[in-house]
């Protein structure tokens, strides 16, 4: 918490306690293999760091002080990076208020972001020295920064009071280490805002609920209709177009350059085609737009390294290209030019009605690449609307990363992947396992065909999927792809893995049981956090007592039902309120003989009879050696005794239920009673005890024989007595 004021800090350091130190060893950072040494005095802090996760930018580790135009203020920035960095450092114990846990690199990059604006803004109000620093001055810099920043063109507009609060703590953690600063500090005791948090200086609301929106059905089911069917459908067509691409080109690169000597091999070729009546190699139509100043116009659609390619040669010179353009152009005009890959294409079944179509006209090179690139995003899709995965894990899924399937009893299989955990973790985040739906990590194995990368590689380069997914919306309308294969039309709008991640957990969350599925299936470190994603804050604490009062009722239905089945069988309750309960027994009894005229099945049904005795239930209240049925507050002797006979619940703490006119006792109860009685002869009788003292147990042994007798009375069937 951020304390309202800060004790006078003692005289400052005339050298700060990290100069000349290694600032990745401080941290406890690795460097990668090769990296220079990152010195604290040195103004600027490139990062090369072994275990940097692939969600974090190169410019995130890349941190230039000398941005921030007053020297003495990039010490300050310096040495309060590094305390957030390492704060279990010895020089950290002399400031008491500064924060213990370790904040990340990514982190600390926006606090020098923040840092940089708000010490440049003191530098443009003529601001030399941090003691000058007024509540005035962190007002109006927080207001300038409420705003957003100058667009060509656009009206600035007021951000959201949480995208600001950074910009409050950025302010505030100066004072946190006014202990640690060399340089320069804040005047005595002064805490911008008084300390107050961040969220309120703002004005930031707290939200239970997350407040990311889940994806609407109608974008989530032809979204998921189509990522499905181009993963499992179309996408096993399109890798094997893609691998045969791939060894064509592994064994094109191995060849020579084709020269005028090797025309004649190549007019052979020409004479192949002709006699085929086979089109061409067709390069892009961008490409061909690109080639519209060339000279020879009719041969701008010749992909000219494809065809060459086709008997061995790597490409073809310039100076070649005349001696064959003849041939080529007599070819051309009878056979044309078309995509050089998937010209026989095979049949896949249509969706919705599994028609058999071709799944794709002859493709170009750059056709194949634009292809892939959707494919892999309809891959990024399914992985991520079924497992719930955050953006960071999805960076972080590898090539290789399917662990083998292990079959499970039942016969079914459990489908496991390899990754990391980034949130919450320690930087570089911590390995994980991923159970699966089998579309996932069919998905998965289709996303490895189509990149080709060595294991360990990273399997998607980007997961920002509202961009994504409305770049496969457009190009299954460009193409005309979506209608040949008779796909649902995708609507616009948003569809982030977080949205996705949100959806799932909705959905989980509506099963039995779900809240803590839903916790383990996203990896949350709390329910609490799951209950903010499912809509239901508090949840686990409402859902206990729920339980617990769910169990109650049916525990004391079934406690109820057995009085009742006793007092059939002759076994009549005890003690003052018996006679009401068997009244109310007897009356009950009468509905049942009166049910029976009319349906003899009445006699056997125990539903019919829970259902006459439910109200009774309500009413009974279980002690450790009584039932208290609470049907009348009045008449309540712990109430009465307390002074509160209003209470909606008796006080079964305060229970005599020897006295009070609506407690019984019934054979369960027997133990309890004859136990008491015994224990209180040991006591009388022993000689340790004092007279005075086993004259007033005298009365308490009595009463529980009382009780005891009672409950035999009650009872016509010779029980073993104690």
């Amino acid at each position: 918490m951020m304390p309202r004021s800060i004790a006078v800090p003692a005289p400052r350091r005339a050298r700060s306690a990290f100069a000349g130190a290694d600032v990745c060893d401080i941290a406890g950072l690795r460097l990668a293999a090769g990296a220079r040494r990152v010195i604290f005095d040195q103004d600027r802090w490139r990062m090369e760091l072994a275990d940097a996760h692939r969600q974090i930018s190169p410019y995130e580790l890349d941190w230039d002080f000398a941005e921030i135009l007053n020297p003495a203020w990039r010490v300050v920035t310096k040495e309060i990076l590094l305390g957030l960095l390492a704060p279990q450092h010895e020089a950290m114990v002399q400031c008491p208020y500064a924060p213990r846990t370790v904040r990340s690199p990514r982190t600390c990059y926006r606090y020098l972001v923040y840092l940089t604006l708000w010490f440049n803004y003191l530098t443009s109000c003529g601001i030399h020295c941090l003691s000058e620093v007024t509540q005035e001055m962190c007002a109006r810099h927080l207001e300038e920064q409420f705003w957003s920043a100058p667009s060509l063109g656009l009206p600035r507009w007021r951000l959201e009071p949480e995208s600001v609060t950074i910009v409050v703590r950025t302010v505030q953690v100066v004072a946190l280490y006014a202990e640690l600063l060399s340089t320069d500090t804040y005047q005595a005791g002064f805490v911008p805002w008084n300390g107050r948090p961040a969220a309120a200086v703002v004005g930031a609301k707290p939200r239970g609920e997350n407040a990311v929106p889940p994806v609407p059905d109608q974008l989530l089911q032809p979204l998921l209709a189509t990522c499905l069917y181009l993963a499992e459908v179309v996408g096993l067509r399109l890798a094997e177009v893609v691998e045969a691409r791939r060894t064509h080109e592994a064994a094109r690169v191995m060849g020579p350059v084709a020269r005028i000597a090797d025309v004649p091999r190549l007019q052979a070729l020409c004479e192949e085609f002709r006699e085929r009546a086979e089109p061409l190699p067709k390069v892009a139509a961008n490409q061909i737009a690109r080639n519209a100043d060339r000279p020879d116009h009719s041969l701008r659609p010749l992909a000219w390294g494809h065809l060459v390619s086709l008997v061995g040669f790597r490409k073809i010179a310039d100076t070649a290209k005349p001696h064959l353009a003849p041939a080529l152009l007599e070819v051309a005009e009878d056979v044309g030019f078309a995509g050089a890959w998937a010209r026989e294409a095979p049949s896949i079944p249509r969706y919705g009605d599994d028609e058999p179509v071709p799944w794709t006209a002859p493709l170009t090179a750059d056709d194949l690449r634009t292809a892939v690139g959707n494919m892999m995003t309809a891959c990024a899709v399914v992985t991520s609307a079924l497992s719930g995965m955050r953006s960071s894990e999805l960076l972080e899924l590898e090539v290789g990363c399917r662990n083998p399937a292990r079959t499970v009893t039942g016969g079914g299989r459990r489908f496991r992947l390899s990754g990391k955990v980034i949130k919450n973790k320690r930087f570089g985040g911590a390995p994980d396992e991923w159970v699966v739906v089998e579309q996932v990590d069919r998905a998965i194995a289709l996303a490895e065909r189509l990149v080709g990368r060595p294991r360990g590689t990273a399997l998607f380069g980007n997961v920002d999927l509202t961009v994504r997914v409305r770049t496969l919306r457009a190009w299954l309308e460009r193409t005309g792809l979506r209608a040949h294969w008779g796909l649902p039309v995708i609507p616009g709008g948003p569809c982030g893995s977080r949205m996705l991640r949100r959806t799932l957990a909705l959905s989980i969350a509506q099963r039995p049981g779900g809240l803590l599925a839903a916790k383990v299936a996203l990896k949350h470190i709390s329910v609490a956090t799951t209950e903010g994603y499912t809509a239901r804050p508090g949840g686990s604490q409402r859902l206990f007592h729920a339980e617990v009062e769910a169990a109650d009722e049916k525990e004391h239905l079934e406690l109820t039902v057995q009085a009742f089945r006793d007092a059939q069988a002759g076994i009549m309750p005890a003690g003052p309120g018996a006679r009401g309960l068997i009244d109310a027994f007897a009356h009950i009894d009468a509905e049942l003989k009166d049910a029976a005229r009319t349906d003899p099945k009445i006699l056997s049904d125990d539903r019919h009879l829970e259902n006459l005795l439910r109200k009774l239930a309500k009413t009974l209240h279980v002690g450790p050696a009584n039932f208290c049925w609470f049907r009348d507050p009045s008449k309540a002797l712990c109430l009465r005794l307390a002074g509160t006979p209003d209470a909606k619940r008796p006080l079964v703490g305060m229970c005599d239920s020897a006295r009070c006119p609506q407690a019984t006792h019934h054979p369960c109860h027997r133990p309890v009673w004859a136990g008491q009685a015994q224990t209180i002869d040991v006591f009388i009788t022993s000689r340790r005890i004092a007279k005075g003292e086993k004259q007033r147990l005298v009365p308490e042994r009595d009463r529980a024989l009382r009780v005891v007798a009672e409950i035999d009375a009650a009872t016509p069937v010779p029980a073993e007595r104690s």
